[in-house]
């Protein structure tokens, strides 16, 4: 019993060890930066650095309920070495004022 104790903590081991080096590396990207044009009611964000998916996220007031939401552009991957595409997203189709922006990495 006590052999198969160490062969069970053993192999253990080895999965542990072996999920460390497979797993793959998470993307990253920085010099991200987000934005606000009033005039068009359009909200944007775009990533410079790095490699992976990013989109614009923005706060959106409209004087129904829910008087503010959160409304989402779509997903875009910047490759590594290449300057990033922007996400935008426009508060017109939803009914509401964008005023806020940020961005979200995936």
């Amino acid at each position: 019993m006590r052999r198969f104790s160490w062969v069970l903590a053993a192999a253990a081991g080895g999965a542990i060890a072996f999920a460390g080096v497979a797993t793959p590396a998470n993307a990253e990207v920085w010099a991200c930066s987000s934005f606000v044009n009033t005039t068009t009611n359009v909200a944007g964000a775009v990533c410079n650095g790095g490699f992976g998916t990013y989109r614009v996220a923005a706060t959106c007031n409209s004087a129904h309920y829910p008087y503010t939401r959160t409304v989402v552009g779509p997903w875009k991957t910047k490759t590594s070495g290449h300057p990033g595409p922007y996400s935008l997203v426009s508060g017109e189709p939803q009914g509401c004022h964008v005023v806020k922006a940020w961005w979200q990495v995936r």
